[in-house]
């Protein structure tokens, strides 16, 4: 299978998703971008229903990539870790947890640190 014809696999079904697709994803922005859309479409999963209520699709997207990415470090390139992560994810195993309350408000970081007012 050609790479254009796997992208189009993938594009129609995020479980064709393979770790060589993500070892490949630095590689270029049309590679970057397959295993975005991959692991958000693999986030709105039925299964994953519960999960994006209580986290946002936002962060299990982000949770799926996490998963994703510790299951292929023991896999091979033609491994499709997808079912995996998904379920991973559904049982809790790879969970992104959200930003701290500090960073939703930049006016408590924002200002400049007393040394730095004072040109040290």
């Amino acid at each position: 299978m050609s790479e254009a014809e796997h992208r189009r696999q993938v594009a129609s079904d995020p479980y064709a998703l393979t770790c060589r697709d993500l070892a490949r994803q630095p590689l270029s922005s049309v590679d970057a971008r397959l295993v975005i859309n991959a692991e958000f479409a693999l986030a709105e999963a039925p299964v994953l229903r519960k999960r994006v209520k209580e986290m946002t699709l936002n962060r299990a997207g982000r949770s799926v990539y996490w998963a994703l990415t510790e299951i292929c470090k023991r896999r091979a390139p033609s491994y499709e870790p997808a079912h995996d992560a998904v379920e991973a994810v559904r049982q809790g195993r790879y969970l992104v947890q959200p930003r701290p309350e500090s960073w939703s408000d930049p006016e408590r970081w924002s200002h400049a640190l007393p040394e730095e007012a004072a040109g040290d």
